[in-house]
C-alpha cells in the first residue's frame, strides 16, 4: 500500500502562493477585529469609570488607547498566525476536548505575554523613572488583580468565537457566512449564475485499484489542490458529491476575463504540474471532465437540522447532463451555447469549438455544446 504523504515538495508554487495570500488575508482580518474589540473594551471601562465617579485624564486614556492598540495588533498578527497557520488544522485532525485543552494553554501562554509586554510599555511611558518602583510586584499584582481575570475570559471568548468563525466559514465557503447570519436567504430568490460540473475520470477504476482508505486521501488531495483554482477564478464551492465538485458563479464572476472558462483550464495544468507526486504516492494522475451551462436558478436555504444553500433549476440539471456528455463527445471541457454567447473571446487566446448538440426535453432546438481551444 502507498503511503500518504499530506504535503510534498512537488506542491506547485502556484498552490504555495495562493495559500500564503489566503493565510495572510485571514490573519489581518483576525488582527483588524481584536483591535475592535480592544478600542470598544477601552471605551467601555473608560465610561464605567466615570460612571463610579473615577476621574481618568485624556492623557492617561489616549496612552492606555495606544497602549491596548500596539499590544492588540502585536498578539493579533502573533495569535493570528497560530490560528490560521496551525491551530485549525490541529483542531480539525485531534478530539475536540485535546484541542481545547491545546487551545486554553496556547492563549494562556500568548495573553501572559501580552500583557507584560504591554504592563512594561505602560510603565515605561507613564512613569518618569520606572526603574526606581518594584515593576515585578506591580505585574504580579496586576496578574492576580480581578481585571486580569476579567480581561482573560473575555480574550479567550473571544478567540474561541474566533476558531468558532473561521472553522463556520471554511464549512460553508468564502461570502456565504454573511448569508447565513442575515437571513438572505430565508425566502428563496431568483438569481443569474453559471455551474460548473467537476467529475474525476475513471473514478471507478482509481477506486478500485486503490481501495477505500487510500482513494479517500487521493480525493482529499484532488480537492485540496483544486479548491485554491476554484477561489483564485472567483468561483463558490456549491457542493462535494463524491469525486464531484460543483461550483457557481455569479454571472459577472464567472465572465469576467472568462474566469468560469480558465478555472478548469488551470485546474488540469495543476494537476499535470503535480503528475510526479500523485504518480509516487497513488500512481495514477486525476484528470477531470467539465460541464458548463448559465441561467436563471432559485436561491434558498433548506434543511431543518442541517441548514444549507441550495440551488434548484433546469440551468443545474442541464449543466450535470453537459458534463456527462464529454465522454460521448470525447472532450476535457464543455460549455452551452447560452454561456458561448455571453463570454468576450476576444485577446483571450481561446476559442469555442463546436462540438454537437444536447437534447433538453420539451424545447424544439437542441442545445449546442461547444468546447474550448486555444489558438
Amino acid at each position: 500500500m502507498h503511503e500518504h504523504h499530506p504535503d510534498t515538495p512537488e506542491s506547485s508554487l502556484f498552490l504555495e502562493v495562493f495559500r500564503s495570500k489566503s493565510e495572510l488575508h485571514k490573519i489581518l482580518w483576525i488582527t483588524a477585529l481584536w483591535v475592535f474589540f480592544s478600542v470598544g473594551q477601552a471605551i467601555y471601562d473608560r465610561v464605567l469609570l466615570l460612571s463610579e465617579g473615577v476621574d481618568v485624564s485624556m492623557t492617561d486614556f489616549w496612552t492606555g488607547m495606544f497602549i491596548n492598540i500596539l499590544a492588540t495588533t502585536f498578539a493579533g498578527l502573533i495569535g493570528g498566525a497560530i490560528l490560521v497557520a496551525y491551530l485549525q488544522r490541529w483542531v480539525r485532525n485531534h478530539p475536540y476536548g485535546k484541542a481545547i485543552g491545546f487551545i486554553l494553554i496556547a492563549f494562556t501562554l500568548i495573553i501572559c505575554f501580552v500583557t507584560i509586554v504591554a504592563f512594561l510599555t505602560r510603565v515605561t511611558l507613564v512613569e518618569n523613572d520606572p526603574l526606581e518602583k518594584d515593576v515585578f510586584y506591580q505585574l504580579g499584582a496586576h496578574i492576580r488583580s480581578l481585571a486580569f481575570v476579567k480581561d482573560y475570559f473575555l480574550w479567550l471568548f473571544i478567540v474561541l468565537g474566533t476558531i468558532a468563525g473561521i472553522l463556520i466559514s471554511d464549512k460553508y465557503g468564502p461570502g456565504n457566512l454573511g448569508t447565513f447570519f442575515m437571513g438572505k436567504y430565508f425566502r428563496p430568490k431568483r438569481e443569474e449564475h453559471i455551474f460548473m460540473f467537476l467529475d474525476l475520470r475513471s473514478s471507478t477504476y482509481i477506486a478500485q485499484i486503490l481501495g477505500e482508505e487510500l482513494y479517500f486521501h487521493f480525493i482529499k488531495d484532488v480537492i485540496r489542490d483544486a479548491t485554491p483554482v476554484i477561489l483564485k477564478y472567483k468561483g463558490n464551492i456549491y457542493q462535494y458529491v463524491g469525486d464531484e465538485i460543483t461550483v457557481s458563479w455569479w454571472m459577472s464572476q464567472g465572465l469576467n476575463r472568462l474566469n468560469c472558462i480558465r478555472c478548469p483550464l488551470e485546474i488540469r495544468k495543476i494537476f499535470n504540474h503535480r503528475s510526479s507526486y500523485y504518480m509516487a504516492t497513488y500512481g495514477v494522475v486525476p484528470d477531470f471532465k467539465a460541464g458548463l451551462h448559465c441561467g436563471p436558478v432559485m436561491v434558498g436555504e433548506i434543511g431543518v437540522v442541517k441548514r444549507d444553500i441550495a440551488f434548484s433549476g433546469e440551468v443545474v440539471g442541464t449543466a450535470a447532463r453537459i458534463q456527462k456528455r464529454c465522454n460521448h463527445l470525447e472532450v476535457n471541457l464543455l460549455i452551452s451555447d447560452d454561456l458561448k454567447n455571453l463570454l468576450n473571446w476576444s485577446g483571450s487566446k481561446l476559442r469555442p469549438e463546436h462540438k454537437g448538440d444536447l437534447l433538453i426535453k420539451g424545447k424544439m432546438d437542441n442545445l449546442e455544446l461547444y468546447t474550448v481551444v486555444k489558438d
